[in-house]
């Protein structure tokens, strides 16, 4: 597809005469404009590929993205995304294999279970990859009676023979307190949501287990269940404040909705983050949420870990294979400031 220089010029927003000198390799455009130009037309070029690829696809079936939602509290962000540039590359990877690729959200509570999965016999599909963070283990099963390949997302269904990728939850909780305990902080609590879903559980296990490793008490003791949403959270953590922080020295905080909410409490009440109280944080914000606050962060990686996992469905559906498989992805611990390094300020 010939791409115009005026549509360059509107999306680079640049004059549809400096675009021409550079077409057409005039002087009188300095280096930085003229590779603007030449590396929009190079993704440009790679797009018109894909979509190509994936209007000449052989169609062998369909692979289906699927997210399953019980409580509609934490893949609410992703399922109000289907057209995010991860599922432009899911589609592409589907295309070169020969495979069309569908994206379809299920609520449990509102959803036909019985017409779903009668679709996903008469649309041919071949495969199912799943968003499952919310599933339990009983929600698969009428999905395994369709006897298709069916790879997990954030979950794990081992023993029923299903593979599954996901986030090493407890590597990274276990990294963050000790990260917590090497700064010297013992006095640590657990802020939780209230659902119980398997990233979350898989955490507070962790955290308890950490915590007796760590010798610093029993983590049962140090776990706190504030809410689901984030002004739910951000109510409970004035109450829990009003009786004051007493030996606490940090907090582990176990989503961004109890990031958001449990800051918006302490900032409003003036604690000084890091110095008065400690925060690490699992999983990452938007740039800028909490202002002024550098938040040290446990960091998951997503659009690769489902991306690979496509790519595995899509390798079981030409070459089957015996064994079950699970994917951990490790975490990655960001520094921030919102840790004190309290071994630094110890005076005798």
């Amino acid at each position: 597809m010939r791409i115009k220089s005026k549509d360059i010029a509107s999306a680079l927003l640049l004059s549809p005469a400096t675009v021409s000198l550079v077409l057409n390799n005039k002087p009188g455009v300095n280096e930085a404009t003229r590779k603007r130009v030449f590396d929009y037309l190079e993704e440009m070029e790679r797009t018109n590929q894909e979509k190509t690829k994936i209007q000449n696809a052989e169609n062998k079936g369909t692979i289906l993205f699927l997210t399953y939602i019980k409580h509609g509290l934490i893949l609410k962000q992703i399922a109000n995304q289907p057209g995010s540039r991860l599922f432009d590359d899911m589609q592409a990877q589907c295309a070169l294999s020969g495979y069309h690729f569908s994206y379809e959200v299920y609520h449990e509570k509102n959803g036909k279970l019985e017409e779903l999965l009668t679709s996903i016999t008469n649309r041919n599909i071949k495969g199912i990859y799943f968003m499952a963070a919310e599933m339990i283990q009983s929600d698969i099963y009428p999905f395994l009676k369709l006897n298709i390949p069916i790879v997990i997302g954030d979950n794990l269904f081992y023993e029923l023979g299903v593979d599954s990728y996901l986030v090493d939850n407890r590597e990274g909780i276990r990294r963050g307190v000790d990260y917590l305990v090497d700064k010297g902080h013992s006095h640590i609590v657990y802020l939780a949501q209230s659902v119980d879903i398997f990233n979350f559980s898989e955490r507070r296990k962790a955290f308890i287990e950490e915590m007796e490793i760590r010798q610093c008490g029993d983590g049962t003791n140090r776990m706190l269940r504030l809410g689901d949403t984030v002004q739910a959270v951000y109510e409970a953590m004035n109450q829990y404040l009003d009786r004051g922080l007493i030996k606490t020295t940090a907090f582990v905080l176990e989503s961004s909705v109890i990031t958001l909410g449990a800051t918006k409490a302490l900032l409003e009440r003036n604690i000084k983050i890091p110095r008065e109280i400690s925060l690490i944080g699992f999983d990452s914000l938007p740039i800028q949420s909490i202002p002024g606050l550098n938040l040290t962060l446990i960091k998951g990686t997503h659009t690769r870990r489902h991306m690979s996992g496509i790519k595995h469905l899509i390798r079981r559906l030409t070459e089957p294979e015996e064994e079950t498989i699970r994917v951990y992805y490790r975490t990655r611990l960001i520094e921030g400031d919102s840790v004190f390094d309290k071994k630094k300020y110890i005076y005798h």
